[in-house]
């Protein structure tokens, strides 16, 4: 299986590392961001490999899809969740900006594009 080129990508290694930094200034807003940060990788790597499941090897089944879909949804509200019961150590801004950050990323990668290159 080949490497995700999401996760070897330099931008992430920059969010993780502003998280880092983060951290060092605020506990519990850096690990927010870590957690929400993550929560959303995981959940952008699960929905790709969904994705590819159903494109490549056209196996779609409404059963899968629907656990699917609760699984990365549990993903989620198990990081949001986080910041509510842990609300010493897990801010809920940072967490909230983490699951919206590598979201914001892709899109605007995907935005700045030049015609013409891999998409």
């Amino acid at each position: 299986m080949t490497p995700n080129p999401l996760i070897q990508s330099k931008e992430i290694k920059i969010m993780y590392g502003v998280a880092i930094i983060m951290t060092i200034a605020k506990f519990n807003l850096g690990v927010g961001f870590a957690v929400g940060l993550t929560a959303s990788l995981i959940h952008q790597l699960l929905f790709v490999q969904y994705v590819d499941k159903i494109l490549f090897e056209e196996k779609f089944s409404v059963f899968m899809f629907i656990i699917s879909y609760l699984f990365r949804f549990m993903i989620l509200a198990a990081a949001v969740a986080s910041a509510f019961v842990l609300s010493d150590y897990v801010s809920i801004y940072g967490v909230i900006f983490g699951l919206f950050v590598l979201k914001l990323w892709v899109y605007v990668k995907e935005l700045t594009l030049k015609k013409g290159e891999n998409r």
